[in-house]
């Protein structure tokens, strides 16, 4: 499973281009089997992700349905909600940009005065609005009246019923967010019928789940079970989400509820990516698998697990225990899209080393994701390795990592390639950097290179 994560691969307005389709076709084409499209909005927000807000949009949707069905695996649209009141936002910002359209035609026209007062108002309605933003997402969760949430369930169910036309295989409920936010014992302070008990602040997931099944009845409905797992100093991780033993609870309500499948994965409220998306040496591996072989035990639905499962080994392990039925590689799969295929014909796989320097970075910084290990992410439609130009003998001068990987890329194009390192090991600048505390796995990369150059011991 390739678990739902925020790409910026998207169009402007949130639909499936081409730098998307490519992307998630290269997934499909390396045998994932089951793909999720992560942070699908039901409406017209300024957030930097996918939308299906709008019939117009469908036909990229289908467009994504199609490519990767051609490869025989599946596609779901995590479909979530911000926690902010998107209308009132979206008003003043187009408020904003009119004020700044009104100046430049004032300028245009040679009215300065006109064109100042224009401007002011602008930069006031827009800070305006990302201080309402900032309020609402602190207090929306509490704030948003019954009709407010009302609405926002109707626009979910909307947009899973264009997923369902567009040839979308599932829904993933986004569990986290306004959703996890209700849910949340500290984040929900409500005194109405979502708020207080167990029993009502998980009312609205029910709520949202049962009109996803209305809407969409063909389609597969899978929860993203959002747990706020315990750091190695046994402090909680996160505040949105639930604690351990209420999402067992609440993962036998989902099961009755009708959901398909459960994916168990840490609570995202934590203000920190790398909470969520942890760097090397920060959690162990598989550190959110205690709750979700915890889940399997008490639900008959598919349960998946995600974080840190790097290797295919660990995998295995994971089904071959009963743990979990579903193995979710996040960070590895974009690292090595041909992780399931390499697996069957045994030819070795490149790890992620959890280094969060093109994935998570990127996405706190609004640029779109990459990997530092792999070229060809967000631009699999441009970037391929290309047969070469005749018999050719190449020579890289030094083993480090950079040389590596042009030894490998030469030797794919057919060329016969001889590496000349003056040192007695690959890795150069590599292994310094390996050397400080929690540092190690990045020894994974030249690990990587160790395997596949014939004749290396």
């Amino acid at each position: 499973m390739f678990p739902p994560l925020t790409t910026g691969y998207e169009e402007r307005d949130g639909s499936i281009g081409e730098r998307s389709l490519a992307f998630y076709e290269r997934l499909a084409r390396g045998g994932v089997s089951y793909i999720v499209i992560g942070d699908v909005a039901p409406v017209m927000t300024a957030s930097p992700t996918p939308k299906l807000a709008t019939d117009a949009q469908i036909p990229t949707f289908k467009a994504l349905a199609d490519a990767v069905h051609k490869h025989g695996a599946k596609v779901a649209l995590q479909l979530f909600h911000p926690e902010y009141d998107v209308p009132g936002v979206g008003r003043m910002v187009m408020g904003s940009m009119a004020a700044a359209k009104a100046a430049q035609e004032a300028k245009a026209a040679g009215d300065e005065e006109t064109f100042a007062a224009k401007m002011a108002e602008s930069n006031e309605i827009r800070k305006q609005a990302y201080a309402k933003l900032h309020h609402d997402m602190q207090h929306f969760v509490n704030e948003a009246s019954v009709e407010q949430l009302t609405q926002i369930k109707e626009a979910i169910a909307a947009s899973a019923a264009r997923a369902q036309q567009a040839g979308i295989d599932a829904i993933e409920v986004h569990g986290d967010r306004l959703v996890g936010s209700l849910c949340s014992a500290i984040l929900n302070q409500r005194t109405d019928e979502y708020g207080g008990s167990f029993e009502n602040r998980v009312r609205y997931a029910l709520e949202v789940v049962a009109a996803i099944k209305e809407a969409a009845p063909q389609l597969m409905v899978e929860y993203k079970l959002p747990v706020i797992m315990e750091n190695p100093d046994g402090t909680p991780r996160g505040k949105g989400g639930l604690q351990p033993d209420e999402a067992c609870e609440f993962a036998k309500l989902l099961e009755g509820a009708g959901i398909d499948m459960i994916q168990v994965a840490q609570a995202n409220h934590t203000g920190n990516m790398g909470d969520t998306i942890p760097p090397m040496g920060a959690m162990p591996y598989n550190w959110t698998l205690p709750v979700a072989e915890r889940v399997k035990a008490l639900v008959s639905v598919p349960v998946a697990t995600v974080g840190r499962v790097v290797s295919v080994e660990a995998g295995e392990k994971i089904l071959e225990d009963g743990a979990a039925d579903i193995i979710a590689y996040g960070r590895s799969l974009m690292c090595d899209p041909d992780i399931a295929l390499k697996a069957a014909t045994g030819e070795p796989i490149r790890e992620c080393l959890n280094c969060n320097k093109g994935c998570v970075d990127a996405i706190q910084n609004r640029k779109y994701i990459s990997c530092v290990l792999n070229a060809e992410n967000g631009d699999e439609a441009t970037i391929a390795i290309k047969p070469g130009e005749g018999d050719k003998k190449i020579a890289v001068v030094g083993g480090g990592i950079a040389g590596l990987e042009a030894a490998r890329v030469a030797a794919k194009r057919g060329y016969d390639v001889t590496i000349y390192e003056a040192s007695d090991h690959l890795g150069g600048q590599i292994v310094l950097a390996a050397a400080p505390p929690r540092k190690d796995e990045i020894m994974r990369s030249v690990e990587y290179y160790e395997k596949i150059l014939p004749g290396w011991a």
